[in-house]
């Protein structure tokens, strides 16, 4: 199998075995990191595997192992590490191991593995699970695509089964004459709390690497001068399925 095709099967694990992983196991998942293909070549990110002790926050509810994601604080930070862990995601799923996104989790220390200018992101809790790894296509619970999209664009359902924080799935995709794909994030309201407003970044990230995975030898990602403006979101950036870059 793909790794494009644990698109259409992967879920959210929340149940883990308590035993961590072998050390070999632990090495392969570490040695795919420098396999994964960013959306903006020049911010610098960093992973590092952790134990349990490492994290606080309602992660202690999970795995003995998580990913911890640092990165260079630039423009496209956010949505260039939800592109590229989900990755690592669709990856760990094709190797028989769970994963799950904790928004509301950190790690103990401010900086692990990244050095001096790297923002915390992220954690990622992963293992064996104690549950059912994969689940049905009916069984996703997603936004029908005729909402996260102005045309009924069968490239984008891949991009519709993305996990989201808290499921809301806060992206738009406008597809143009051109056959351009062009991507927006929703803009978070006064209310909305500092870590969900990350978040909504970072899950358009996630879509955009289903895009990706799905189509991984013709995916150009690039920011137009003079995008259109749609009310309620800002542009990130557009895609092309017509020539491989990286």
């Amino acid at each position: 199998m793909s790794l494009s095709d644990f698109i259409y099967k992967r879920k959210s694990i929340r149940k883990y075995e308590s035993e961590g992983l072998d050390e070999k196991l632990l090495q392969d998942v570490q040695n795919y990191f420098a396999k994964l293909r960013p959306l903006y070549c020049d911010i610098a990110v960093n992973f590092s595997i952790v134990s349990k002790e490492s994290v606080k926050g309602i992660a202690s509810l999970y795995s003995p192992h998580y990913i911890v994601v640092t990165s260079e604080n630039k423009k496209g930070y956010l949505v260039n590490v939800g592109f590229m862990l989900q990755q690592v995601d669709l990856y760990l799923s094709s190797i028989g191991l769970g994963g799950c996104w904790l928004g509301m989790a950190s790690p103990k220390e401010t900086l692990i593995g990244g050095g001096g200018g790297m923002e915390f992101v992220i954690v990622f809790a992963f293992g064996k699970p104690s549950e059912g790894l994969y689940r049905e296509l009916d069984d996703f619970k997603r936004k029908p695509l005729d909402k996260i999209s102005n045309t009924a664009d069968s490239r984008l359902e891949v991009a519709r089964l993305a996990p989201s924080a808290l499921n809301l799935q806060n992206y738009y995709f406008v597809t143009d004459d051109s056959n351009t794909i062009h991507v927006y994030c929703a803009k978070a309201g006064v209310l909305t709390l500092k870590r969900l407003a990350k978040m909504r970044e970072i899950d358009v990230g996630i879509a955009l690497a289903h895009l990706y995975v799905a189509n991984s030898d013709c995916f150009t990602f690039f920011e137009e001068a003079n995008p259109v403006e749609i009310k309620g979101y800002f542009y990130v950036g557009s895609v092309t399925l017509n020539s491989q870059v990286c």
